[in-house]
């Protein structure tokens, strides 16, 4: 079978189908292993469906990283020197329009937004009832909204492809479009997709996006965008609804995934088949050797002191989020709630990640009620993510302590899930609190550059710049 995939400016011309081999675990027990002609496929509905598996694999290496861009440049975790070769530039944040994780990143993100332009594309043509059509419909419109969700936060204003692409000459036609226009499309993916997708499913389709997943992820990019109103009354809805919250250590681990408290995770399988993680291998210590698993780790997406001690006393989150390994003069503290004992064949971990989950949802639902002014409402849902963590409730706090309180609760809550760097940005905090972080601590693999206001955003890779020279690059770049 011949394989046809052209790459053109970082962004997937796709004029193909995935074929995708037999399911094991789920649906997403799917990759691409061929490729074949546009014309010859999508007549029938197994095709559309196999083409929306594909979609949905694809989240599988952007998310093997996704700590990279989201925890390794906060004040939450750093890199040592074993790690450095990989994460360091992210972690002293010195990254720059040549690194190849930023690039990459790009260009995954820009090949699952071709992949579901694909399925949009040719959902009509192949009979199928009304019901199927819908749902292929919504999950492609999630998927390419949460692609272009991470990648406004990344870069800002981005090129919005919306069809698919046949040719290089089309490609060089698109130009950034700027953020409040990708955000208003995202919007109109994720209220469309709402519509029509069921709210549950069952079998091997259960980790398919659902309305509540679409509901919440576009509550939260409503809060990025600080429509405080349209993200009070969306999160409400998904609040009463999303799921429950489990024990944390019921929440993170080895068979685990898909628990009553997760709403979209990407999906991951083990056993060296190159659809697994490397988040359990990666995690841990390489010093450790194979005390804490069967394999040496990556010393990647290490906690700092500052995340520990940002831990309450008798927090019950903590043994499970974080380990504790020391090695001559370092203490380790990694992130425990993603690893465990023993990691099947080529290094491959097998439990999801974690996109959007309920303690996430509850969090965000009670900093939009507060910055409303409803701080006695809001206080109500951090203290139920409180209550989980074992922890006394917080009561009585004026506007501004509870917005404090619950910042704080958020970064504890959701530790190495890549939420922490975007909330600082979110926030208009992040100068300020990583150049105190600066003043107090230094990572073992080196000194953290100044920080400065347009590290705000990542640059746009070097490579799209000199692809495309109609493309513009971001301030400070």
């Amino acid at each position: 079978m011949n394989i046809k995939k052209l790459i053109i400016n970082g962004l997937t011309v796709a004029a193909v189908a995935l074929v995708l081999p037999a399911c094991k675990k789920s649906f997403t027990d799917l990759t691409p292993k061929g490729i074949v002609p546009v014309t010859s496929y999508y007549n029938t509905e197994i095709d559309i469906r196999t083409a929306l598996n594909g979609t949905y694999s694809s989240l599988r290496p952007t998310y093997n990283e996704f700590y990279g861009f989201g925890e390794v440049p906060s004040d939450n975790t750093q890199s040592f020197s074993e790690s450095e070769v990989n994460y360091g530039e992210m972690d002293k944040l010195n990254w720059n329009s040549t690194s190849t994780k930023i690039q990459d990143a790009w260009s995954r993100y820009y090949a699952t937004i071709a992949y579901a332009n694909i399925v949009l594309g040719h959902v009509n043509t192949p009979p199928m009832t009304q019901a199927a059509r819908n749902s292929y419909t919504g999950q492609a419109k999630f998927l390419r909204a949460l692609s272009y969700f991470n990648l406004v936060r990344m870069f800002g204003g981005v090129p919005l492809i919306l069809t698919e692409l046949t040719s290089e000459e089309q490609a060089y036609t698109y130009l950034r479009t700027p953020a409040a226009d990708v955000y208003a499309q995202i919007e109109k993916d994720l209220t469309e997709a709402a519509l029509v997708l069921p709210p549950s499913y069952t079998g091997n389709d259960i980790g398919r996006a659902t309305s509540i997943a679409a509901n919440a992820l576009l509550g939260k990019v409503y809060m990025y965008e600080n429509k405080l109103g349209l993200a009070e009354s969306t999160l409400a809805a998904v609040a009463s609804t999303a799921g429950t919250l489990l024990p944390y250590d019921q929440a993170f681990g080895q068979g685990k995934d898909n628990n009553r408290e997760i709403i979209f995770s990407v999906q991951y399988l083990g056993g060296g088949f190159g659809e697994g993680n490397t988040f359990a291998s990666g995690f841990v210590p390489q010093t450790s050797g194979t005390t804490i698993i069967n394999v040496s780790g990556g010393s990647n997406n290490i906690g700092t002191p500052d995340l520990y001690n940002a831990f309450e006393a008798g927090d019950l989150r903590l043994n499970t989020a974080i380990g504790v390994f020391t090695s001559g003069t370092f203490t380790y503290y990694y992130a425990k709630k993603f690893t465990y004992a023993t990691v099947a064949a080529g290094n491959e971990g097998d439990n999801d990640w974690p996109v959007l989950r309920y303690g996430d949802v509850l969090l965000m639902y009670a900093e939009v009620l507060n910055e409303n002014g409803k701080t006695t409402e809001a206080l109500t849902q951090l203290n139920l993510v409180r209550a989980r963590a074992g922890l006394l409730p917080r009561l009585g706090l004026l506007q501004g302590p509870a917005r404090t309180a619950i910042r704080n609760e958020r970064r504890v809550e959701l530790c190495f899930e890549g939420e922490r760097w975007f909330d600082l940005i979110r926030w208009g905090t992040f100068v300020q609190v990583m150049t105190a972080y600066r003043n107090t601590y230094t990572p073992p693999s080196g000194s953290i550059a100044n920080v400065v206001s347009t590290m705000a955003l990542y640059p746009i890779p070097r490579r799209e710049l000199t692809l495309n020279t109609r493309l513009t690059p971001n301030p400070g770049y």
